[in-house]
């Protein structure tokens, strides 16, 4: 009987010594919980940027007229830029080693009242307006490829945009400032399905962007949970096959690629089923409106085509470099070849060309001088990014006022 007494005496420490510690451990993860979320703003973007707070918890506008969200108002900008900087470390199995050397710099500025990057106040009336995505927005970049481009100019860079949202931009922002010539950059990575998205989100909303078509569970907006899941990812990316970037590009000297998958996978549709898709007449509807709005008041359209990065590299890789990236890429089924991809590398362009030809507005295609830059040896990407360095801004920069100038262009 005694035996027993302290039988259950002992079972009933031990329990009560478990839960002692079960709440001890839920009252440190609630406290590191609590001072996470209130230094968020102050957290590592790779972290938080996912999450469904972030935007509202660092200034964005989500309520703006125009159905768009808006960059935080008057923000100070101070980014560095270093060798381990880059989208392409996150979205493949890059590492910053893979980097080849690299001399870290400063972007800094302010953001308008909207979020751009504008001198203020803006004038009432503008000369030049150039609309586009995160090439336009050039976060990364110092000198943007439109800086200094025309003597009254309005930067409208809203960073996963397609041209269903720049539509929006052109109708809120440009057209009360009557500009002569509008500048639509468009790239071939992603606006055709960020148009798409971005449709299917205000159908879904009734035309707010707000809504994301997914339910969203509470361990989404816990700072300690997705610590924890991109610490995971982490391990389990570095305990995947070997990684199948970089690979050497066979120029003078060779320059190290890697692309994004999500990209790649555009270069599975050919000609026929591109024109015949969805978010190809999503796209081809809102540039048409675009186009007819702005020739009703005068005023000149000109598509400027940025190619993704494998439009420019692709061809100059081996066989066996090409058939590591296929091979290794998550985005093609059994069903698609290998050759499709060289097949179908220029079908969007020549898309686009086709189409601004039949509505009467100017094509500027910068593929030819990025072809040109590649071909001396010159690197207008950043390594582990989609997007262009400096480099590819000046590039970019010359062609469009070479364009400018040739074509009689007012700026």
């Amino acid at each position: 009987m005694l035996r027993d007494s302290h039988g259950t005496k002992g079972l009933q420490t031990r329990k009560s010594l478990v839960i002692r510690a079960a709440i001890l451990a839920l009252l440190t993860l609630s406290a590191l919980e609590l001072a996470f979320q209130l230094a968020f703003p102050h957290l590592p973007v790779a972290i938080i940027e996912q999450m469904p707070q972030f935007r509202a918890r660092m200034g964005f506008r989500l309520d703006a007229e125009h159905g768009l969200q808006e960059y935080p108002a008057g923000e100070f900008v101070n980014y560095e830029i270093s060798r381990s900087s880059g989208d392409l470390f996150k979205l493949t199995c890059l590492s910053p080693d893979d980097a080849p050397a690299f001399d870290s710099y400063r972007v800094s500025f302010q953001r308008d009242a909207h979020g751009f990057r504008n001198p203020e106040p803006w004038p009432d009336k503008v000369q030049t307006v150039i609309i586009g995505d995160s090439f336009t927005a050039a976060e990364a970049i110092v000198a943007p490829y439109w800086q200094g481009l025309a003597d009254s100019l309005l930067a409208l860079g809203l960073p996963g945009s397609g041209a269903l949202q720049q539509q929006r931009l052109l109708e809120a922002f440009a057209l009360p400032r009557e500009p002569e010539l509008v500048i639509l950059a468009y790239f071939a990575g992603n606006d055709l399905q960020d148009s798409l998205t971005f449709h299917r989100q205000s159908q879904a909303d009734e035309g707010s962007s707000s809504a994301t078509g997914e339910q969203r569970s509470p361990l989404d907006y816990s700072v300690l949970f997705n610590i924890a899941y991109a610490f995971r990812s982490s391990v389990l990316r570095e305990a995947e096959a070997p990684c199948h970037f970089p690979q050497l590009a066979q120029t003078e000297p060779p320059t190290p690629i890697a692309f994004y998958d999500v990209f790649l996978s555009s270069f599975a549709l050919d000609s026929k089923t591109l024109r015949e898709s969805e978010m190809f007449r999503i796209t081809r509807e809102a540039i048409g409106d675009m186009a007819s709005t702005l020739q009703a008041r005068g005023s000149q359209l000109i598509l400027m085509y940025i190619p993704q990065k494998a439009e420019l590299y692709w061809e100059l890789l081996s066989d066996e470099s090409k058939r590591a990236i296929f091979s290794g890429s998550k985005v093609f089924d059994a069903s698609v070849e290998m050759s499709a991809v060289s097949a179908n590398l220029r079908a969007q362009r020549d898309l686009l060309a086709e189409l601004t030809a039949g509505l009467g507005i100017a094509f500027l295609d910068l593929t030819p001088a990025l072809d040109d830059a590649v071909s001396a040896g010159e690197q207008p990407y950043f390594f582990a990014d989609t997007h262009w360095n400096q480099t590819g801004h000046n590039i970019a920069r010359i062609a469009l006022l070479d364009f400018l100038n040739q074509s009689n262009l007012d700026m």
